[in-house]
């Protein structure tokens, strides 16, 4: 069965790393148990597995300004 939801990978300021899935990462974040407005606080997030419709529209967007 297809993943329909993307894995993300958040890093916290205390350097702390957390995984979790979800269909933007606000969903992922509260599917942890963190509230949406908690993006705000990430250093950073990372995409670690894109949905197939997610890497079908970024394959073509680079495509497109190639």
């Amino acid at each position: 069965m297809t993943e329909t939801t993307t894995l993300y990978r958040f890093h916290w300021p205390d350097g702390v790393k957390s995984e979790g899935r979800g269909v933007d990462v606000a969903d992922a974040l509260e599917k942890l148990g963190f509230g949406a407005d908690t993006a705000k606080t990430l250093e950073f997030y990372e995409v670690i597995e894109e949905t197939p419709a997610d890497h079908a529209r970024h394959e073509m967007l680079k495509d497109a300004y190639q």
